[in-house]
C-alpha cells in the first residue's frame, strides 16, 4: 500500500512539474487535501445543465469533452494523463455546464474542489503560476485548433494531425468515429481519407 501511495504521489508531482516547478510543500498539501476519484469507462463526471464545482487532474486514463445534439455526441477536446480536465465556463463563472466530460477508459483523477482551488490560489504563489501555465497552454491549443479547423479541408486536417502523430495517439484510446467527430467530419469521410493515406505510405 505504501508503494502505491509513493508511486501515485511521485506521478502527480512529475505531471504537475511538466507545467511549472511547483514546491514539495504544494505537492504534499494537494495530495493530502484533494481526494482521488475513479471513473469507469463511459462514466460522466461533468454533465451539461449542471454546475461543476471541481477540476480533475487526470492521473491515469483518457477522457472526452463533448456536447450532445439530436442524440449525437460532438467531441471538442480530449484529456490525457497529465491534463487538467475542466470546463472553464461552468467552473469559473459558476454557471451550468453546456458541455460534458466523460471517461473513455477507466480513469483515476485528483479532484480539486472549488474551495480547495480558492485556498491554494490564495496560499501558494506557485499554484497561481501553475494555473497560469495551464491557461496559457489551453489558449494556445484552442487558437491553433480553431485556425486548423476553419482554414483546412477535411483531407488537410487529417494530414496535419497524422503528421503530428496525434491521430496515432488517439487511436490507442478511442474508436475512429470519436476521432472523426473531433476533426469535424463524418466517420465515413475520415475512414476514406485514412485509407487513401495508408495506401500511399
Amino acid at each position: 500500500m505504501e508503494d502505491l501511495y509513493d508511486e501515485t504521489y511521485n506521478l502527480m508531482c512529475r505531471y504537475l512539474r511538466e507545467y511549472y516547478p511547483v514546491s514539495d510543500k504544494l505537492c504534499d498539501e494537494l495530495f493530502d487535501k484533494c481526494p482521488f476519484v475513479h471513473f469507469k469507462k463511459g462514466e460522466l463526471f461533468v454533465s451539461e445543465d449542471r454546475e461543476c464545482h471541481n477540476i480533475y487532474f487526470i492521473m491515469r486514463g483518457f477522457c472526452s469533452c463533448f456536447y450532445v445534439k439530436d442524440g449525437k455526441e460532438y467531441i471538442l477536446h480530449f484529456f490525457k494523463e497529465g491534463d487538467f480536465g475542466m470546463l472553464f465556463h461552468t467552473f469559473l463563472s459558476r454557471q451550468k455546464a453546456f458541455l460534458n466530460l466523460k471517461a473513455t477508459e477507466d480513469t483515476l483523477a485528483l479532484c480539486v474542489s472549488r474551495d480547495n482551488f480558492d485556498y491554494f490560489w490564495h496560499e501558494y504563489h506557485d499554484f497561481v503560476l501553475l494555473f497560469y501555465k495551464v491557461f496559457e497552454n489551453y489558449a494556445i491549443e484552442r487558437e491553433e485548433m480553431y485556425y486548423l479547423m476553419r482554414s483546412n479541408c477535411a483531407e488537410d486536417r487529417v494530414k496535419h494531425y497524422s503528421e503530428t502523430h496525434e491521430i496515432q495517439h488517439l487511436m490507442k484510446h478511442v474508436p475512429q468515429y470519436c476521432i472523426a467527430s473531433y476533426l469535424n467530419m463524418t466517420p465515413e469521410t475520415f475512414a476514406k481519407i485514412l485509407a487513401r493515406r495508408n495506401k500511399n505510405i
